[in-house]
């Protein structure tokens, strides 16, 4: 058996419709010789239904084994099929008020095999059959009649929440459903007003998420005492009813202020655990019964595992935020080493995030206090609230609420409104503590008509403990950079006191690897003896402390041992012994020392006598851009005992340079590419003709080109240009 079946709205065209539904059917089936005689009985069966019923139609064709089976239900019971004869008409007042009338059953009278009418408290169905002469047995007989009507029911009626069961499998976020429960709630109780209030994450506070009727302005969420909520001191296991909120101690809170009288509650219960609150009010007395109060707590009972799966999914949402919020600020924080940026970072960071304004005190060693930065989402309010800041220092205090009474800012002399305004707003201030010692304090603030939920205080601290951290690391760096600065200012005779040679033209350059420690284990020096000119230039293994240490032994005795008129050899070897005697952490020392005297008159050039104890040659550029090495190289420093060191004489003439660097210069790299000795003599040679300060210059800028900040390691040179 094939069943083909389409519903029809009761209009003009629907007996059309009808024919070509029942048609293709018939057609697919491969039924030709009765499709005429079905598709006319279609059509005025139709045609009777839309005029009598004016109803939904529902058509069903059906092919049996030998015959064809077409069923038109409407749903108008009540109006019964006129009695069917030769000369029957149905005649019947339609919606236009005009009459109509057509053959109906008296057509399938005469032409279906069989036919019927069934009736029922939801339909009427007319049906007709008519047999294939195609396919029906001769010999054989029609089957029984089968069902013609659905087996339909009744709806049932909607109940009061049945538009919240729609928005509980709508699966809305927490804010919506919340709306839209207390919006159901008020028409199902035929309220005045409905609100809902949540436990918070620690079930020590309770927060009015969402109501309505209570205000005209849009609503926002707010905590309160639980006597300024509830009609009784705490939620109760079951629902509660208040016939007169005037004799509670509920008038005092909102309740009242929006001239509700009546009241009725039931709790959210999840696991035996209360989880919030829903009530509904009204401006009348008595308003609400029994009825009323079972039928909120069968609301109160479907939304309490949802709402409360939503809240934890809020809550899960609102921590992960929060770790990255700090996760992101301590990016930030410890990316800097200056203590006022880290001030500045961390008020700007609050302001982004937990608070409208913020503020950062910092004590300097004495323990006095002074307003570091401080900044506000409207920077109109910044000069306001330095201003106020500054006059009042703020005090420590982790719960939200003003810092200042009114009676303290009169007697401070402050009495514009705007500064009242600031001081009147909800604020904590935090300090700031690293290793038991107080570095600071960390204040912010938000409007006056805005709250601090506990979750904004507990990042707060978590933040306030990661700025102390940066802030400490950050006085820590500054100190150590004091430090070094001055110890290698110790190291590095100052421009100032660097003597004028006659007749010389010098320079000097100097780079920490690490520009975050100055103290590196390059060093250069320049200074007269008695008829000389001496120069030295350095490289210790390592950097720090330890290679500044061995720095500080070399010049100290380089320049007693050259004061008292030893040559450079013997300098070098008593040098040697004396790193050996006091180095105890196998600390090597390269060093080109020399020292010059004037050939003759000035202008006709000087004689240098040196020794390159293990470090790069000296490079000799001539007026024809023509470089050489200059020396040889012996071995290096505060490695052997048993080294000879030997003297070496050079003249130069007017117009030579001579170059000493360090091996932070040849060593540079570009990836795998070294600058080499031959590098550094390539762009050497386009040198000729500048003064000493000019071949520094252009020296740094031809490294540069070549490897990009790759100075990584210590680099110093020395520039002699004979006039």
């Amino acid at each position: 058996m094939k069943v083909a079946r389409r519903e029809f709205s009761p209009a003009p065209e629907t007996a059309g419709d009808a024919r070509l539904f029942v048609r293709e059917m018939l057609e697919e089936w491969g039924v030709e010789r009765s499709c005429d005689d079905v598709v006319l009985l279609v059509s005025e069966l139709v045609t009777n239904a839309v005029i009598h019923a004016q109803s939904m139609l529902e058509v069903t064709v059906r092919r049996l084994p030998d015959s064809i089976e077409v069923v038109v239900a409407d749903r108008a019971p009540e109006r019964a099929v006129p009695q069917a004869g030769p000369l029957a008409v149905d005649v019947a007042p339609s919606t236009d008020g005009q009459r109509h009338g057509g053959l109906g059953l008296a057509l399938a009278s005469a032409l279906a095999t069989s036919w019927g009418v069934s009736y029922s408290k939801e339909d009427k169905a007319v049906w007709v059959r008519m047999q294939d002469e195609a396919a029906a047995d001769a010999n054989g007989e029609l089957a029984p009649p089968l069902p013609v009507r659905p087996n339909r029911r009744r709806p049932e009626r909607p109940g009061p929440w049945a538009p919240l069961d729609a928005a509980l499998s709508a699966r809305l976020s927490l804010p919506d459903l919340l709306d839209r429960t207390v919006d159901y709630a008020r028409t199902a109780l035929g309220g005045d007003a409905a609100y809902i209030a949540l436990a918070t994450t620690d079930e020590t506070e309770w927060e009015v998420r969402t109501a309505v009727g209570l205000t005209n302005s849009p609503w926002r969420a707010f905590r309160s005492r639980t006597e300024e909520t509830f009609p009784s001191a705490a939620p109760a296991p079951g629902p509660v009813i208040n016939d007169d909120l005037m004799i509670a101690r509920a008038h005092r809170g909102r309740l009242s202020k929006a001239g509700m009288r009546s009241l009725v509650t039931a709790p959210l219960i999840v696991d035996g655990r209360i989880t919030g609150l829903i009530g509904v009010a009204s401006r009348r007395i008595r308003h609400f019964g029994e009825t009323a109060a079972r039928r909120l707590q069968d609301g109160a009972d479907r939304i309490a595992l949802p709402v409360e799966r939503a809240r934890l999914a809020e809550v899960e949402l609102a921590r992960r935020a929060s770790l990255s919020f700090l996760a992101e600020a301590s990016d930030l924080l410890t990316g800097t080493l200056d203590e006022h940026m880290t001030a500045a970072l961390a008020a700007q960071l609050i302001t982004s995030r937990l608070g409208s304004w913020c503020a950062v005190h910092v004590n300097n060693d004495l323990g006095a206090s002074r307003l570091a930065y401080v900044v506000h989402s409207n920077e109109n309010y910044n000069d306001v609230l330095q201003s106020l800041l500054s006059t009042l220092p703020p005090p420590e205090q982790h719960t939200p609420r003003p810092l200042w009474s009114r009676d303290m800012l009169l007697a401070s002399g402050i009495e514009d409104d705007l500064t009242h305004e600031l001081a009147q707003s909800p604020a904590i201030s935090i300090p700031l503590v690293a290793h038991g010692q107080t570095l600071g304090r960390l204040t912010m603030g938000k409007k006056p008509d805005e709250d601090f939920t506990r979750e904004d205080v507990d990042v707060a601290d978590d933040l306030a403990r990661r700025v102390s951290s940066a802030m400490e690391n950050a006085r820590l760096y500054a100190g150590q950079t004091s430090m070094s600065e001055a110890l290698q200012r110790s190291l590095l005779p100052a421009k100032e006191k660097v003597p004028d040679i006659p007749g010389v033209d010098h320079a000097v350059f100097y780079r920490s690897a690490d520009e975050r420690n100055v103290v590196g284990g390059d060093f250069y020096d320049l200074f007269a003896t008695d008829g000389r000119w001496c120069f030295a230039i350095g490289d210790v293994c390592g950097t720090g402390p330890a290679a500044a240490a061995v720095t500080g032994l070399a010049r100290h005795t380089l320049r007693a041992l050259a004061r008292e008129g030893f040559s450079p050899a013997h300098i070098m070897h008593r040098l040697n012994l004396a790193i050996l005697d006091e180095n105890t952490t196998t600390r090597f020392l390269t060093m080109l020392y020399g020292e010059m005297t004037p050939i003759g008159e000035p202008g006709e050039g000087f004689r240098i006598r040196l020794v390159s104890a293990g470090h790069p040659l000296p490079l000799l550029l001539n007026q024809k851009g023509e470089v050489t090495p200059a020396g040889t190289s012996q071995p290096l420093l505060g490695a052997f005992e048993d080294v000879d060191f030997y003297t070496e004489t050079i003249e130069v003439a007017s117009g030579d340079v001579l170059l000493a660097v360090t091996d932070g210069v040849t060593e540079r790299r570009n990836g795998t590419q070294m600058l080499g000795d031959e590098g550094l003599m390539r762009i050497y040679s386009n040198c000729s003709g500048l003064t000493a300060q000019a071949v520094i210059v252009r020296l740094d800028r031809d490294l540069e080109e070549f490897a990009p900040g790759g100075h990584t390691d210590d680099t110093a040179m020395l520039v002699l240009r004979f006039l």
